[in-house]
């Protein structure tokens, strides 16, 4: 699943549990071994793709 930088994500993390997330790059959940997210508070967490499952909340706001 490809997901864009901006959109909402609630992340089930193996280790660290359940938390929302932001996107801070695109990237690809098929092709990318580590997913570049921060909290809603605005920390970056190492996500690697074997610790985790990810689900879109909220599409990215487009840019006009």
């Amino acid at each position: 699943m490809k997901i864009k930088r901006g959109t909402i994500l609630n992340v089930n993390h193996f280790r660290k549990g359940n938390f929302e997330a932001i996107a801070i790059k695109d990237f690809d959940t098929e092709e990318d071994e580590f997913y570049p997210v921060s909290s809603t508070e605005g920390e970056e967490i190492a996500c690697r793709k074997s610790l985790c499952e990810i689900e879109i909340i909220k599409l990215e706001r487009r840019q006009k």
